[in-house]
């Protein structure tokens, strides 16, 4: 069975989209075959990995159209593909969504098929849509179901409201050199030791400087600040991913 990674913003803004792009390039690096699934439909996961701006199919247009999901994905080097969401409107992603929430186990049904052809899946879990996000960290076994937030304020605040909320957090967006986000960085150590990622991804202009070229960011800048901790957080989700099924097997 392939790996499942979600992951999603604590609040909009975060950089989910540009941090799962990357991560999953960083994991096929290593010679894992990956497939990134977008479930936002601001369309946009497909621009890291070099698809036009202009694509129109993905798996949830496929689904108001009636037509083939699997006929959507895009090959973008062997062992690495994406598949997209689909330009759909608002009303569109709102029917995707009553969907998922009267067959939540979509995404789960649509897994073994793909365990032959891909290693990990990672998912891009929007903010709005619910039921979206639930297919995958609550119906299609999630390995590793994670949180984005950027070293702020308004991510702290977000924090502090959802202290139930039990998925691992990957912090985005550090820059040290800040009082306020050093001053915080140490306040999460303290007070979300257990669930703090332990590689946090620091600012670095490459990375939107990576989608303005469009081309991916170890392509662009394999020797930046951003690629080395992205490939830091390659070999701790292998390690963590590892463990945690590890663990499941002993059960």
């Amino acid at each position: 069975m392939s790996t499942v990674l979600s992951l999603q913003g604590i609040h909009g803004g975060t950089g989910v989209t540009t941090v799962l792009a990357a991560l999953g390039q960083g994991l096929h690096a290593q010679g894992v075959r990956v497939l990134l699934v977008e479930c936002s439909p601001d369309q946009m996961l497909g621009l890291h990995l070099g698809l036009a701006a202009d694509v129109e199919g993905g798996w949830a247009r496929a689904l108001l159209e009636g037509s083939d999901w699997r006929d959507a994905a895009f090959a973008c080097a062997p062992g690495l593909a994406v598949l997209p969401y689909g330009r759909v409107d608002a009303e569109g992603a709102m029917q995707v969504e009553r969907h998922l929430r009267d067959t939540p186990t979509l995404w789960a049904d649509r897994l073994p098929q793909l365990a032959a052809q891909f290693d990990w899946l990672l998912f891009d879990l929007p903010q709005r849509l619910p039921a979206h996000a639930a297919a995958i960290n609550q119906h299609a076994c999630c390995t590793l179901p994670l949180r984005l937030a950027c070293v702020d304020p308004a991510s702290h605040v977000f924090l502090q409201r959802e202290r139930d909320d039990d998925r691992l957090l990957l912090a985005n967006r550090y820059d040290p050199a800040i009082t306020v986000q050093r001053d915080l960085m140490q306040l999460w150590l303290h007070s979300h030791a257990r669930r703090l990622v332990p590689q946090p991804l620091h600012e670095d202009a490459q990375v939107p400087a990576a989608l303005a070229s469009k081309q991916p960011l170890r392509r662009h800048a394999a020797n930046s600040l951003a690629a080395a901790d992205v490939d830091g957080l390659v070999l701790w989700c292998l390690a963590e991913a590892a463990r945690r099924q590890g663990r499941a097997g002993e059960r």
